[in-house]
């Protein structure tokens, strides 16, 4: 099984090109792993648990579908991958129309939009520091109003998505998490890939289906 280091991406959102800052620094994808061609027989005993404990530290699973693609690195990566397993980004840890997140820190509530707070004019977002907790909170004061934020966020990370599977290795297994219904991801359908819904707190069945994936077919 192969870890591939990241570097952070390079003249976005602010952050300056990699070696042009002396604070640079490697970027792990705690969610993302790439495989090479022995990994998926290895994913059993302690090395699997190790690997699927990586995929689900807290750290992972809020990683979002923007921090993925600003890596420059990760095309060049996958390559020399022949699958991958990837915890779904959360449907909220995205920037779009109705909010910006920090690029990196992808559950970081940065700043609403004018269209969001146009949509809830009651609302005081100052005091939300996380996706969650303002997503939630929104949902909360008005379900139909929430419902077009739904969507917007749904307009948003299908297309993404799309350009993150174009980027990694035909084969794969997407790791669906439990999300509340009014954050439910949508179904990711593409040719090679196996998506699999997880208990974080089984993770002895959690390896089971990871690897029973991974196997399936030839890889």
């Amino acid at each position: 099984m192969q870890h591939f280091p990241q570097p952070l991406d390079r003249g976005r959102a602010g952050v300056p090109p990699l070696g042009q800052s002396p604070a640079c620094a490697a970027l792990r994808h705690r969610a993302l792993m790439l495989i090479g061609p022995r990994g998926p027989d290895r994913m059993a005993g302690p090395l699997g648990t190790r690997a699927l404990d990586r995929l689900l530290v807290p750290a992972a699973q809020v990683e979002g579908v923007d921090l993925h693609l600003a890596d420059p690195a990760l095309a060049g990566r996958a390559r020399w991958a022949v699958a991958f397993a990837l915890v779904l980004p959360p449907l909220g840890n995205l920037s779009n129309v109705f909010y910006r997140v920090h690029p990196r820190r992808n559950d970081r509530f940065l700043a609403a939009r004018a269209p969001l707070k146009a949509l809830f004019p009651e609302v005081d977002f100052a005091a939300f520091a996380f996706t969650g907790h303002a997503l939630g909170s929104l949902a909360a004061v008005c379900p139909e109003r929430f419902t077009l934020v739904r969507r917007g966020l749904v307009e948003a990370w299908v297309p993404r998505m799309r350009l993150l599977l174009e980027i990694l290795p035909p084969r794969g297994v997407l790791i669906d998490l439990p999300a509340p219904d009014w954050l439910r991801r949508p179904v990711t359908a593409r040719e090679g890939l196996r998506q699999i819904a997880l208990d974080p707190e089984d993770r002895a069945e959690g390896l089971a289906r990871l690897r029973a994936a991974l196997l399936q077919g030839a890889l």
